[in-house]
C-alpha cells in the first residue's frame, strides 16, 4: 500500500511526512509563545522540506530521508522541552527526607512522641 499523498503549496508528501511537520510546529510553539506560521522558522522549514522533496526526485535520495531528519528535529525539539520541565520540577539543591521521600511517592513513617 503507497502512503496517502498531500498538495502543501505544489509539494506531495506523504502524510506521515505532515504530520511530523505539523508536530515540529506544534514543538515551536510550545518552546517560544512568540512563533508563528509567518516566522523565518517557518519558512525556513518550509523551503527545506520543498527543496529536498525536489532533490529527492532528481539525485535519487533516499525516500524517507526528509521524513527522517524531520522526525529527528521532533524528537529532539520534544526532548529539550521534557528536559527544561524535569530541570524546573527537580531543581532546588537540598531537600528535607521527607520531601524527597514524597517526591517519589513515599511517605516516612509516622514518629513515636
Amino acid at each position: 500500500t503507497s502512503p496517502q499523498i498531500f498538495d502543501m503549496g505544489g509539494v506531495e508528501r506523504s502524510s506521515h511526512a505532515v504530520s511530523i511537520i505539523r508536530q515540529i510546529f506544534r514543538e515551536l510553539r510550545k518552546a517560544d509563545e512568540k512563533f508563528t506560521s509567518k516566522s523565518a522558522t517557518t519558512r525556513f522549514i518550509m523551503r527545506e522540506s520543498r527543496d529536498h522533496q525536489t532533490t529527492q526526485k532528481i539525485l535519487c535520495k533516499a525516500p524517507n530521508e526528509m521524513e527522517h531528519l524531520a522526525s529527528t528535529y521532533k524528537h529532539y525539539l520534544l526532548s529539550t522541552r521534557r528536559l527544561e520541565t524535569l530541570q524546573e520540577l527537580y531543581k532546588g539543591g537540598e531537600r528535607s527526607i521527607a520531601k524527597s521521600a514524597n517526591l517519589v511517592g513515599l511517605e516516612l513513617p509516622e514518629r513515636n512522641r
